[in-house]
């Protein structure tokens, strides 16, 4: 609009009533090459620090053997944050540097080899169960084998040391329970045999009392050490599964719809109107 002297005032200037206002785009980040690789790197030393726990584990290997696959399990979840880290990072360094095709491409295995992983840390949760009712039942079958040996042979001891009338029936008896390297002291050769006798059926009750201590201890252990580890690999083998499913590009990112963006409506024309 002009005043009376002819210049004109300030105003807003003119827009056309089509024309709308937009905010000015958000630049992009800079490529930086040296993070990028510095981020490449990190994720090599963290993928190597993981196989190095995992292979001085599992070699030799011992496939039947219970306890090597709960060792070995434990390794693989202890250390599979190592793993999680180092494929988690190739994506941030190929977004540092997204020109960088090396990077891109070991960002690629790396999904790739996302899924079996997740795959892999699924089956550990039913392996860690097998193995682990397969190590209790090995060692509580072997211990009561073993006091049910020493029973006997306490028995068969005690039978043997009754029945024996001289020192050298005793000592053949004793070395055929215990071995060619058992046998009587030259103290207890040289006591007489009745007091020997009883001097050593002593002995054969003090140590079954031992042995019923044993049955009993081994009576009041409860798995309960094994059931709290096989409940804390579970669910840390579930959780690095879904870390992994969701690296590969398995699970959904997310499920909400992204917003259009809201046009703005030109709040002048009524300006330009007046005008």
């Amino acid at each position: 609009m002009l005043r009376g002297d002819g210049r004109q005032t300030g105003a807003t200037p003119r827009r056309s009533p089509g024309e709308s206002v937009t905010s000015s785009p958000t630049p992009a980040i800079a490529p930086n090459s040296a993070l990028a690789r510095l981020l490449g790197a990190l994720s090599i030393v963290l993928l190597v620090v993981f196989l190095a726990a995992v292979l001085t584990t599992a070699l030799p290997p011992r496939l039947l053997d219970p306890q090597w696959q709960l060792q070995l399990i434990a390794v693989l979840v202890n250390s599979a944050s190592l793993a999680l880290i180092g494929c988690l990072v190739l994506p941030l360094a190929v977004w540092v540097d997204p020109d960088n095709q090396r990077l891109r491409a070991r960002r690629n295995a790396c999904r790739r080899w996302a899924l079996a992983a997740a795959i892999g840390f699924l089956l550990l949760i039913p392996l860690q169960g097998y193995a682990g009712w397969r190590a209790y039942s090995t060692i509580t079958g072997s211990r009561q084998q073993q006091i049910s040996q020493s029973t006997q042979r306490l028995d068969d001891l005690r039978q043997a040391i009754r029945s024996a009338t001289s020192h050298q029936e005793l000592q053949a008896s004793v070395q055929k329970l215990f071995g060619p390297n058992a046998g009587l002291s030259p103290a207890e050769l040289g006591t007489p045999m009745s007091e020997l006798r009883n001097m050593l059926l002593a002995r054969a009750e003090q140590a079954s009392r031992q042995l019923m201590q044993q049955v009993e201890a081994q009576a009041a252990i409860k798995p309960d050490q094994l059931l709290k580890e096989t409940l804390r690999i579970a669910i840390s083998a579930l959780a690095y599964a879904v870390g992994f499913a969701f690296l590969a590009g398995v699970l959904p990112r997310g499920s909400g719809t992204a917003v259009p963006p809201r046009r703005r409506v030109d709040r002048d024309y009524l300006r330009q109107l007046a005008e």
